[in-house]
């Protein structure tokens, strides 16, 4: 189940990209990868490279503008991360499934009643 960003375009969640710039967007639980974060992997999966860790966006290699312009994009991917979580929590609560305290408990988020979803009634 992947449920549409409540507010704004949909993005891709690797480059944060949003859908009316890309050619293709495919959805997955939760998340979003375009057609160019796609061809980005097969590159690198292609490669001989073993790296010790994924590789990221090099922001050691931005200019400080570059990286100030980039964090609005990683925002609203996490806006929109978080919007899909609450809707799978609000499904499994509509379902009756009870989320123990050592799951999903949004705290952070005062719009959630944290009792809501802890599985006590």
């Amino acid at each position: 189940m992947t449920v549409p960003a409540a507010a704004g375009e949909i993005r891709c969640s690797f480059c944060a990209k949003e859908e009316r710039e890309v050619s293709k967007i495919i959805a997955g639980p939760g998340i979003y990868i375009c057609d160019g974060c796609v061809a980005r992997c097969n590159d690198i999966l292609e490669q001989d490279r073993q790296p010790d860790r994924p590789q990221l966006l090099a922001w050691e290699s931005m200019t400080d503008q570059e990286l100030l312009d980039h964090l609005p994009r990683v925002a609203a991917v996490g806006e929109q991360v978080e919007a899909n979580l609450r809707q799978w929590v609000l499904r499994a609560h509509d379902r009756g499934v009870r989320l123990g305290p050592h799951r999903y408990r949004p705290e952070h988020d005062p719009s959630v009643g944290v009792g809501r979803f802890s599985g006590e009634d």
